[in-house]
């Protein structure tokens, strides 16, 4: 298994045999957005089966998150490796995925923080 690491940024990164976890910091915005960009690269490249952006923790996000993330998922379908969101069960990081369409983009899962996924909401919900 591969060892857990944080990057410069505060994104939490954890190994599982059937995913990598992104867990992104209370804050995230435009100085984060090149370290996101940059580890999920890295991570795709050397093979992860399958990726989790947890945002359970994140309480603020401005627009060049929602722009990172959907140019996570074009990069990702081009590798044709899964992506999924966390996200906190209120509050503005739901409010805004919804909003600007990033939730109905991105399969969500339906379950806690640490929970396995129950139920992933597929593209384009309504």
């Amino acid at each position: 298994m591969r060892t857990p690491f944080t990057t410069p940024s505060g994104i939490s990164v954890k190994f599982s045999p059937r995913q990598t976890v992104l867990r992104l910091p209370a804050v995230f915005g435009l100085a984060n957005y090149d370290d996101l960009r940059d580890c999920s690269r890295r991570l795709l490249d050397d093979g992860t089966p399958a990726m989790v952006l947890d945002l359970t923790g994140c309480e603020y996000c401005d627009p060049s998150t929602m722009e990172a993330i959907l140019r996570l998922h074009i990069h990702v379908s081009e590798v044709d490796t899964p992506l999924s969101l966390r996200l906190p069960a209120s509050g503005t990081v739901p409010r805004v995925c919804a909003t600007t369409g990033v939730s109905r983009v991105v399969p969500v899962e339906e379950t806690g923080a640490d929970g396995p996924p129950t139920h992933l909401h597929g593209r384009f919900r309504r």
